[in-house]
């Protein structure tokens, strides 16, 4: 019988290792998003965050082998002749992974041309304040 129960809590904690985490109590705050989890398999890390520009946003943003190669709004509400322009042409997504490992010191004003494109500035520091909460949490919690 002890060796059921040894199974079984071997089975348990692996299965939970297995969903990603790395031991992280989610939700974490960052600026003003924040991470609600993560997934890792293998190499790739994928975190989920929410953000808030006129109206809440979740992103995914994935790092494969310590880089930012990913960075997709999942889900918002944001106008669709506003913020969902911005959000929907990709631009500023495409900025944010070519420039990540700089983002620490990037703000919003380096991507004035891509945010004059939608005249939609709460979005756009939504998108940047959940870029640089990935960042943050993917140095503090999975870089090596």
């Amino acid at each position: 019988m002890k060796k059921l129960y040894g199974l079984l809590l071997f089975v348990a904690v692996f299965t939970l290792a297995a969903c990603g985490g790395g031991g992280v109590d989610y939700p974490v705050e960052y600026f003003n998003a924040t991470v609600t989890g993560s997934q890792v398999d293998g190499d790739t890390v994928t975190l989920t965050i929410d953000g808030e520009g006129f109206y809440p946003m979740t992103a995914e943003v994935k790092f494969v082998n310590g880089s930012m190669t990913h960075y997709d709004i999942i889900e918002h509400r944001e106008s669709a002749q506003w913020g969902g322009v911005l959000i929907g042409n990709g631009e500023l997504q495409t900025a944010i992974v070519n420039n990540a490992s700089n983002l620490g010191g990037v703000n919003i004003g380096d991507f004035t041309e891509i945010d004059a494109t939608a005249s939609a500035t709460a979005t756009a520091e939504a998108m940047m304040d959940i870029a640089r909460a990935a960042v943050e949490h993917f140095n503090e919690f999975y870089k090596d």
